[in-house]
């Protein structure tokens, strides 16, 4: 009886001791697992790690689980540093909603290849001098187009057509006070080449001295492009024709 008593005893030192460590070490932070004072994973008799449902542990004997949560895979359109794909994150990106798939500087921005604010892929007139004023597809904003016979022939004086096209291109320029103006001279192919510059630079002042005769106040550039930009062909007479014209521009 004593030894059974004895027996007894010694089981209720251990059990009290099991309930002390599990006191003291916790259960491993609520992960379900009997851990000792130091975070350690208890063993049972043949080596197993074991927790309070009695399972065997997933990880090694003698190291508390991780119960950090599992990383989540990403989801959705955007990359988490480079929301518009265009290669160049957030950070140093100055415009950060760039479509997807259009070419972008180092800055994470469209490309503009004529500097005139209107991104190429928007832009319907890619080519567009410096410093003019464009409308929201890119193009200049052209009050008013002389071309056909607008002129004398082969030389820069006004045909009564013309003056009347330019007396209400005049109006709508003084309307706009605000605005520089800049008349382009273009021949078509026909001539040699320094020939046709001449006469487009004297065509375009011819305009340009027009629009001030008619009190025309803005400031009034003329520039003559020869045979350079060429609106159409210049392998048909109405081609050509289409390209013998003088331009006044806004900007």
């Amino acid at each position: 009886m004593n030894q059974i008593k004895m027996i007894c005893a010694l089981g209720m030192l251990v059990l009290l001791g099991a309930c002390a460590s599990s006191g003291n070490g916790g259960a491993g932070g609520g992960n379900g697992f009997v851990t000792t004072s130091g975070g350690q994973v208890w063993k049972n008799a043949f080596g197993e790690c074991w927790g309070h449902s009695g399972r065997a542990a997933d990880s090694v004997c003698g190291v508390a689980p991780s119960m950090a949560p599992e990383p989540r895979e990403e989801t959705g359109h955007f990359w988490s540093d480079d929301q518009d794909r265009d290669g160049v994150i957030d950070a140093k990106d100055a415009c950060p909603f760039t479509p997807e798939g259009i070419k972008v500087d180092s800055n994470g921005c469209a490309l503009d290849d004529d500097n005139d604010g209107v991104p190429n892929y928007l832009d319907s007139c890619p080519g567009t001098p410096a410093g003019a004023v464009v409308n929201t597809d890119g193009c200049t904003r052209k009050i008013v187009s002389l071309s056909g016979v607008n002129f004398a022939f082969d030389s820069a004086t006004l045909t009564s057509e013309a003056k009347s096209i330019l007396d209400n291109a005049a109006q709508t320029i003084n309307s706009r006070s605000d605005a520089s103006i800049t008349v382009e001279g273009h021949t078509d192919s026909n001539g040699p080449d320094a020939y046709n510059q001449g006469l487009s630079e004297r065509r375009a002042n011819s305009v340009k001295n027009y629009l001030a005769s008619k009190g025309v106040s803005s400031s009034i550039t003329a520039v003559g492009k020869g045979e350079m930009n060429p609106v159409s062909s210049n392998d048909t007479k109405e081609g050509r024709a289409e390209n013998r014209r003088v331009d006044v521009l806004a900007k």
